[in-house]
């Protein structure tokens, strides 16, 4: 054994967590060691990506929910400014009632009161004057509760506008976590592919029975491939073989795992709802023993992937961001499917 291959088998050990004592010269059990590494961490960049989507929608509604908080908050401080105003004309017809009330414009109660010329006319002036002003002091007393009241609800409306602030900063938070935590998965996935077209090319140099498992591997991954059905929604599902997975994704543009799956169905008048936890609810539930080509298989619960079953323990499907619509294995935490046709 030469160094190279020395070094390349420990790079496998360190990747797969393989102690020393156990690794064997063995490209076949060495590429399937690798095969289960992968759709681990493609099962876990599928979970990143539903957490990044879900993230993104509430980043979105808590946008909306802030316009609309700063539209109340506006239209709050514009009827504060007009009660405000109203006030201050009250007050302004306040005092110009009292000073109508007598020609030649006393200004004050006293002088007005003091120049009754009899008895009853005293008294006369002393109602008129009591009516406005229980009439002025309810009338800016109104004004003044309501003004109150706008303002109480002008700084519970800034509240709640500080709160959605406050949440907006936190999901934006969250979001930019999964985001690298989803980066941080590339450079694995791209080593253990790389470790996988090692080991198959080893084995199809290697033995026959290599060079199939290499042609059925390649096969898997392009236009057409092995295990498709011949049903009609295989077939049309297949035509988007290499469309790019998108967050959001439900058109021939891109498409993410729920996208294409209510993409394809809707071509046959089926209607799905829009994300993998609420088709999972769709139909009738199958084991994995039950499987039949056109069955939509889910991954986790709630489910966080979809994809359409092809047959042969494969399913079509867009796994994640980074990669394409295609055919693979169904992964481990394949939990059950659904038969909606």
């Amino acid at each position: 054994m030469n160094r190279k291959w020395i070094s390349a088998a420990m790079a496998l050990m360190i990747t797969l967590g393989v102690s020393l004592t156990t690794v064997h010269a063995d490209p076949a059990s060495d590429l399937a060691a690798v095969k289960q590494k992968q759709s681990e961490l493609e099962s876990k960049i599928s979970m990143l990506d539903n957490d990044i989507q879900t993230i993104m929608a509430k980043v979105a509604n808590n946008k909306k929910d802030i316009t609309a908080k700063q539209t109340e908050i506006k239209n709050t401080k514009q009827e504060i400014a007009k009660q405000e105003a109203e006030i201050k004309t009250e007050e302004e017809l306040y005092g110009n009632r009292l000073r109508a009330m007598y020609m030649g414009g006393p200004t004050s109660y006293i002088e007005m009161i003091m120049g009754s010329k009899d008895f009853g006319d005293f008294i006369s002036r002393i109602t008129n004057c009591q009516t406005i002003i229980e009439y002025d002091t309810k009338l800016i007393g109104e004004f003044k509760a309501k003004e109150a009241k706008l303002n109480a609800s002008k700084e519970q409306l800034e509240k709640e506008n500080q709160a959605l602030l406050a949440l907006q900063k936190e999901n934006e938070t969250k979001l930019s976590d999964l985001k690298k935590q989803k980066a941080d998965q590339a450079p694995l996935l791209a080593e253990l592919k790389a470790l996988e077209t090692k080991y198959s090319t080893q084995l199809a140099t290697s033995t026959p029975a290599g060079l199939l498992a290499l042609a059925q591997s390649s096969a898997s991954n392009s236009r057409g491939s092995t295990g498709v059905s011949s049903s009609d929604i295989i077939n049309y599902a297949s035509q988007f073989l290499g469309v790019p997975y998108v967050w959001g994704g439900t058109s021939p543009s891109g498409f993410d795992c729920s996208g294409l799956v209510q993409y394809v169905y809707g071509h046959f008048g089926i209607n799905l709802p829009r994300v993998a936890a609420d088709q999972q609810d769709v139909g009738l539930k199958v084991t994995r023993d039950q499987l039949q080509p056109g069955d939509l298989v889910f991954f986790g619960d709630p489910a966080h992937h979809v994809g359409i079953y092809v047959g042969n323990g494969m399913m079509l499907h867009a796994p994640h961001t980074g990669d394409v619509v295609r055919i693979g294995p169904l992964s481990s935490d394949f939990v059950y499917g659904r038969r909606v046709l």
